[in-house]
């Protein structure tokens, strides 16, 4: 893997650029957000001893910034860990637009419907220990069932063991039912804060909503702050 070189004569945190596998185009993570998930990515393992096997990101609402976290977080951890990392998109709500990935590559919808194998569906890039898995197109009426699906709780497993971690992009807690179980994928729960945008009263319903889930880490969007009391106080149950 091309590490991204580093500039010593610089005080700016530097951006992290992941090519395709073509290496015709790539996508870039602003230096600020690398450095603020290096920094959670440090207390994580500071704290837990490892970084979780398959982390679930999770926000309140929409628009908090969560799938463009997801997938810089599973690129610093492939940069700077030397692991192998698959960000794996579990939202059919609201997908995001993966640049890196095919158009035509039919994603998990593909795996859960038969039609596609789960080597097929993952998106490789140029760095050989980072991988993408797209969520797909599930028709609206499937996606309550198919997000308790056991099949889909198997294909997860699976690619956990291809995997050192995965990263999982979670619909928002508060738009969708769908998002529970979704969030209960991962063996761990990282809560995106979104200055100006997440509530005191959203964020707590969305921790209720996911306390079976042990809660390794805030991360707060949009913002050079540091992370607000009243998430402590909630993350602390006070």
């Amino acid at each position: 893997m091309a590490k991204n070189k580093v500039n010593a004569f610089s005080d700016q945190p530097l951006a992290l650029s992941v090519p395709n596998y073509a290496g015709s185009a790539s996508i870039t993570y602003p230096g600020e957000v690398v450095d603020s998930l290096r920094q959670l990515t440090t207390r994580i393992i500071s704290r837990q001893g490892k970084f979780p096997q398959r982390l679930s990101m999770v926000a309140s609402l929409r628009r908090e910034g969560l799938s463009v976290l997801s997938q810089a977080l599973a690129a610093t951890l492939a940069h700077d860990l030397e692991v192998r990392v698959c960000m794996v998109e579990l939202n059919w709500w609201w997908p995001s637009a993966m640049t890196l990935s095919n158009t035509a590559n039919p994603g998990l919808e593909g795996v859960l419907s038969g039609q596609s194998t789960l080597d097929e569906i993952i998106c490789h890039t140029g760095w050989e220990n980072l991988c993408y898995v797209t969520a797909g197109r599930i028709p609206k009426k499937e996606r309550p069932v198919m997000a308790r699906n056991p099949f889909l709780r198997q294909t997860i497993l699976e690619l956990s063991e291809r995997f050192d971690h995965l990263i999982l992009d979670i619909p928002a807690i508060l738009a969708t039912s769908d998002a529970v179980p979704l969030a209960s994928l991962g063996t761990a729960l990282c809560l995106v804060v979104s200055q100006g945008v997440t509530g005191v009263d959203d964020a707590r319903l969305a921790l209720d909503e996911v306390s079976h889930l042990p809660i390794v880490g805030v991360v707060m969007n949009r913002a050079k702050m540091a992370t607000p009391a009243f998430i402590y106080q909630l993350l602390s149950g006070k």
